[in-house]
């Protein structure tokens, strides 16, 4: 049916069907692509926009309702072609970073000013917390709409260049934030590209085989192709570390987690975005798993990998000075047990690009932390050379370590190489949070041994951290730990111990620390156990047993003035 409206300002209709949502409306139909989608369920308030002047999650709503009605969106703002008072505050109080939330932030905050021109800290707090933001802490974004006044302001220039010390810089992209122009991974997407949608485990381990594809080709059109591990040009394995790479693009015979891909089916955009996949022919068999890393451990427990002996991926050890003389010295002595769990990244922006190809090229256009390394993984996956594989990357919507490895990249590449046509994808919240990488969950125990002065004495650190069913970057979390367990304080005597275990879980990799962070959280805990006992102010504590230059660290550097 015909939906007639007005859209910043301006008349607007258009023949869609009713039930559609006003977010994919705008984006896919009207090319308002400042309008973001982080969630499609109205939990992250990006596609925020205005209708009638009232702020609604435009992913909620179905076009069929905003008959007749006035809908502003990030692209509205802007007055007389220039940037507004609140997104000039915006850009130059740094209130943008990564952008994918900008757009709904600022409509949000239009709408507060334009009800309540001079808001205190609390109400545009409360106003603005139906809008989530993963990078800035939103502290810039608070003053930035408190520093707008209910009166216009001078514009403010950037400094010029050679004359900006002690004067806080813009961001170099910070215009396109600010209006909504930044291009994310979904908004690069050519009008002609076919979809693809991945079809992924329900069980965390389990055998599966394939029943009539073709069949089920032949009763839903619109569909194009399946593909699968037999349709990889080259190797079906990928890895961020390569001598420890073993992920691969589609599970063979057997998954190892639940959420793991084993084929993508390819279809026109409507097709795909329609399709049941509980239909899908795929036969599951349900295996025995561990989720837990110690139960991995277990005698018994079901062997991830061949090579992984009792699902090890691979250990770390530092030891400085004599541990169990450094525990003699002590005068007080405490001990204790902590455990961390899997941490989702939770950035706004889910994954999100496409692929095409160029003769024997191929380009791959999207979201990602890493575009040589993957690079240098898409040339072994495709069986091309390197020099034949480019990574042209889009604005990242946060990453924060888990766009670091491959996601979408290889089911895009392989539907365009193989149909010669652009293709696409775009993951859905489930579909990211089950599949991409997240912080690793640690088992710790920890004993700290201290003088009556305060010194500490020794430290015996061992952990246990959940690497999930491939490697990812485990080495280097297992690695890093003993290095970094002492945290930033002199330990004469120290002993860390730590273990990459192989689980039924979907792959742990970065996340902003690479398992520092769990192990601070055992130290800092024990480091107040022990000031308490040795009835020390636990500031006091810390300040006599932090590094200074010319002490060695555990592992034998030394600061120096």
């Amino acid at each position: 049916m015909t939906i007639s409206f007005f859209l910043n300002g301006k008349e607007s209709s258009i023949e869609v069907r009713p039930g559609a949502r006003v977010s994919d409306v705008l984006r896919n139909d009207l090319g308002m692509l400042g309008t973001k989608i982080g969630c499609d369920a109205g939990d992250c308030g990006a596609c925020t926009v205005l209708i009638d002047d009232e702020m609604a999650c435009s992913c909620l709503i179905a076009i069929g309702q905003i008959e007749g009605c006035s809908i502003t969106t990030v692209e509205g703002l802007a007055e007389k072609d220039e940037m507004s008072e609140l997104q000039e505050k915006f850009l130059n109080g740094g209130a943008a970073q990564c952008g994918i939330c900008t757009p709904g932030m600022l409509v949000a905050a239009h709408a507060l000013l334009a009800s309540k021109p001079n808001p205190n800290r609390e109400e545009v707090e409360e106003w603005l917390s139906g809008v989530l933001c993963r990078c800035t802490g939103y502290s810039k974004i608070i003053d930035a709409v408190i520093d707008v006044s209910s009166t216009k302001t001078a514009r403010v220039e950037a400094p010029p260049i050679g004359k900006s010390v002690g004067t806080a810089l813009n961001r170099l992209d910070g215009n396109l934030k600010v209006t909504g122009t930044d291009k994310f991974g979904a908004d690069v997407i050519p009008t002609d590209a076919v979809f693809v949608r991945v079809i992924r485990s329900p069980h965390h381990h389990a055998q599966f085989k394939f029943g009539d594809v073709e069949a089920f080709l032949a009763a839903h059109p619109g569909l194009l192709a399946v593909f699968d591990a037999n349709d990889i040009p080259g190797d079906n394995c990928h890895g961020v570390i390569p001598e420890f790479a073993d992920q691969p693009v589609f599970a063979e015979k057997k998954v190892r987690y639940r959420g793991e891909a084993v084929a993508a089916i390819v279809g026109e955009r409507e097709a795909i975005h329609t399709l049941d996949l509980r239909g899908f022919p795929v036969v599951w068999k349900p295996l025995q798993y561990a989720i837990k890393a110690s139960d991995s451990l277990k005698p018994g427990s079901p062997q991830l990998h061949e090579m992984r002996d009792r699902n090890v991926l691979t250990e770390g050890y530092v030891q400085s000075g004599d541990i169990e003389v450094g525990f003699a010295e002590a005068e007080y002595v405490v001990e204790g047990v902590f455990s961390t769990p899997f941490i989702e990244h939770g950035y706004i922006e889910p994954e999100a690009g496409y692929a095409i190809r160029q003769g024997h090229r191929l380009e791959i256009y999207g979201c990602t932390q890493a575009p040589m390394m993957d690079r240098e993984a898409m040339a072994a996956i495709m069986g091309i050379d390197e020099h034949d594989v480019r990574i042209i990357p889009s604005a990242c919507g946060g990453g924060f370590g888990s766009k670091l490895d491959l996601s979408f990249q290889p089911f895009v590449a392989l539907a365009a190489w193989h149909l010669n046509r652009p293709a696409a994808i775009i993951y859905s919240r489930t579909e990211s949070m089950q599949s991409t990488t997240k912080r690793h969950p640690a088992d710790i125990s920890l004993r700290l041994g201290c003088k009556k002065n305060g010194r500490v004495t020794a430290v015996d650190f061992s952990g246990v951290f959940n690497t999930g069913a491939y490697a990812s970057w485990g080495p280097t979390v297992a690695n890093r730990v003993p290095v970094h367990a002492s945290g930033p304080y002199f330990t004469p005597h120290f002993r860390a111990r730590s273990k990459a275990v192989m689980t039924n879980c979907a792959p742990a990799g970065a996340f902003r620390g690479f398992g520092v962070p769990q192990s601070m959280v055992a130290l800092e805990c024990m480091y107040d156990e022990i000031a308490e006992k040795a009835g020390i102010d636990r500031l006091d504590f810390r300040l006599t047993n932090a590094l200074s230059n010319g002490q060695a660290t555990v592992t034998g550097q030394v600061f120096e003035k």
